[in-house]
């Protein structure tokens, strides 16, 4: 066969291979990392929570912190109280975690517990 053949043959070769292969899997969701004021520690397990490997969207909460009176609030440093604690703690939500919940660790000896000032820790859940 002649090499122009060949170029060819193998060149037909290549695109049924590539036409025949599976698609690259889709890469895997990245939660961003929590926002932390120095000194506190503030994590949420698992995130990102993938739904075909896990039966509900719970998440664990652990916080580490110098601030004696803590509060863990949903979707801004004022919202809904989800629970509370001293300078260490660990809550565990319901199955009720949605894509891009946020929760807030609030110092709650600051002034204004209820603003961003007091916010000593930030975590938004990926839920895919």
């Amino acid at each position: 066969m002649s090499g122009w053949k060949w170029t060819a043959l193998l060149m037909a070769a290549a695109i049924l291979v590539s036409a025949c292969a599976k698609p690259a899997p889709e890469p895997r969701p990245v939660a961003p990392p929590p926002i932390t004021k120095p000194g506190t520690m503030f994590t949420a397990t698992p995130n990102p929570i993938l739904l075909d490997e896990v039966d509900q969207p719970v998440v664990t909460l652990r916080w580490s912190t110098s601030a004696q009176h803590t509060e863990v609030h949903l979707n801004g440093p004022g919202g809904k109280l989800f629970g509370g604690g001293g300078s260490t703690g660990t809550l565990t939500t319901g199955p009720w975690v949605s894509n891009g919940m946020t929760f807030y660790l609030q110092d709650m000896d600051n002034p204004h517990p209820g603003s961003e000032d007091a916010t000593l820790g930030k975590i938004t859940a990926v839920v895919q």
